[in-house]
C-alpha cells in the first residue's frame, strides 16, 4: 500500500509505547498532540 508517510508505525502499540502513554497522560492529561510528539513514528 502506498502511504504518504511510509515511516509511520501501523498496528498495535508496544508495551513500552503503552507505558509512555500512561505516564505522559498522568502528567499532562488529554494533551494528545504533546504526547504524540514523544512517540516517534506515531501520530
Amino acid at each position: 500500500v502506498n502511504y504518504l508517510r511510509p515511516g509511520l508505525k501501523h498496528g498495535r502499540m508496544s508495551p513500552q509505547e503503552e507505558r509512555i502513554i500512561i505516564e505522559l497522560h498522568a502528567r499532562w492529561g488529554n494533551r494528545w498532540s504533546r504526547i504524540a510528539r514523544r512517540l516517534p513514528g506515531r501520530t
